[in-house]
């Protein structure tokens, strides 16, 4: 299933993947091409053919979120008031790719700041899901996951902050990983919650979000070892399962073909679910100490974040929540703090339900209902627990829904070791597929 396979001819590639973005510009997921891909590509091939050593994304279109720096393309986070805005470095994670050999092809359209699990912006407009166009595409991330799912590229970088990459993966199809919490990876990425903020794969299949994964942070890329999953214990959360009858049905046989390869199914609660929303809104706290301090190292940036909204040019549905985040004007306030000591608590709880279970990983659907329109779903609180207590989480889809929309499952680990959630992960997509080693 791997597709993040350097190209034989990097220019055709790149021109057959421009000619999708021109094809599929009605989904409004991407907010503008990289003028030099095919200057790159071209270098890329000339290195080819002198038999230079190459990367493992070599000549690899892919597409980022447009809140992470590609220098010198803009990066403006979806908002109007920052369209001039350029990049005049690359972003850590965006050097890695490029060292790799990856060509950067588009920026994508997003929420805007990042805020909403749908994404709309005043640069961009709604990011409509390409497997059924009228509806989203979901968010902040949205533009990365309708590009990869129509085929514009097959992998982008998106951030997630409360399910950003996620809930779009599970939306149109794709596996998405949001890895543990660490600050170090964040340099060049804008903010909107310092604390919960990660950059993470948004790809087709668990190997491929392995590679890119790797890439990001630097180390070299390995197979991930496939395994059984014979004697793998998943802690079944059935609180976050939901009420949607048409997901459900698709939620039951994916544990019932989980059970079928081997693995053993505990239901499990977690006490804690109750008070979720006692760290969700740290962005709230978070969010203008953050962004006047990023936009402060901006040439040509607004002076901050009361610029902004003094400039009106935002979506306007905003105006309320910005106005709200101006009034956090320091952290470690009451509120700040209690939801920073929740996040300790709820990584705890995590942990003490799986020593006491013996528990490998835990398994929910990723979002509580399928999409039904445009307008912004209400996920539910499971993509929080990966984002509140900073423990890794992949999605991956578990099937197909008899009105035809893909269902996601996450799993958590509480582990801050990526490869061990992914070679679960793998095993379970194997399963899923039909593939798995029984």
């Amino acid at each position: 299933m791997k597709r993040l396979i350097p190209p034989d001819d990097c220019p055709e590639e790149i021109a057959r993947r421009l000619d999708v973005i021109q094809q599929h510009r009605a989904l409004n997921a991407i907010l503008g091409v990289n003028p030099d891909a095919m200057s790159q590509a071209e270098q890329h091939q000339q290195q080819r053919r002198r038999g230079e050593p190459i990367g493992p994304l070599h000549g690899v279109p892919l597409i980022v979120k447009d809140n992470i720096a590609c220098a010198p393309m803009p990066i403006t986070l979806g908002c109007r008031a920052l369209a001039s805005l350029n990049a005049t470095s690359d972003a850590l994670v965006i050097q890695r790719l490029r060292r790799a050999g990856a060509i950067i092809l588009a920026r994508a359209n997003m929420s805007e700041f990042a805020f909403d699990v749908r994404s709309r912006s005043s640069l961009g407009g709604d990011v409509a899901n390409p497997l059924r166009p009228s509806l989203t595409a979901g968010g902040s991330s949205g533009g990365c996951a309708a590009a990869v799912a129509a085929g514009m590229a097959d992998g982008a970088l998106g951030t997630d902050t409360g399910g950003s990459i996620r809930i779009p993966c599970s939306y149109t199809g794709l596996v998405g990983l949001r890895p543990a919490f660490r600050r170090s990876q964040l340099d060049g990425v804008a903010p909107l919650s310092p604390s919960k903020d990660t950059v993470g794969p948004m790809v087709h299949s668990v190997e491929d979000a392995a590679l890119l994964h790797a890439v990001i942070h630097g180390l070299p890329p390995v197979a991930l070892p496939v395994r059984s999953l014979k004697g793998v214990r998943f802690g079944v959360v059935t609180a976050l399962q939901g009420e949607d009858e048409v997901q459900l049905e698709v939620w039951q046989s994916a544990l019932h073909t989980l059970r079928r390869a081997g693995a053993t199914l505990v239901e499990v609660s977690l006490p804690l679910l109750d008070d979720v929303s006692q760290a969700t809104c740290l962005s709230l706290y978070e969010f203008r100490v953050a962004i006047d301090d990023w936009l402060g190292k901006q040439p040509g940036a607004p002076s901050g974040l009361t610029s902004i909204v003094d400039s009106g040019a935002y979506l306007p549905e905003f105006a309320p929540f910005l106005r709200q985040m101006l009034a956090s004007s320091t952290l470690k306030t009451p509120l700040w703090l209690a939801g920073r000591r929740f996040q300790r608590l709820l990584r705890q709880n995590l942990c003490q339900v799986a020593e006491a279970q013996r528990i490998d990983g835990f398994v929910y659907p990723t979002v509580q209902r399928l999409p039904e329109s445009m307008a912004k779903m209400p996920p539910g609180c499971a993509p929080e627990l990966a984002a509140i207590s900073g423990l890794p989480a992949i999605t991956l889809p578990c099937g197909v829904s008899r009105i035809g929309l893909p269902v996601g499952m996450e799993m958590l680990s509480v582990q801050e070791n990526e490869t061990a959630l992914m070679v679960l992960a793998l095993a379970c997509e194997g399963a899923l597929d039909g593939k798995g080693q029984i």
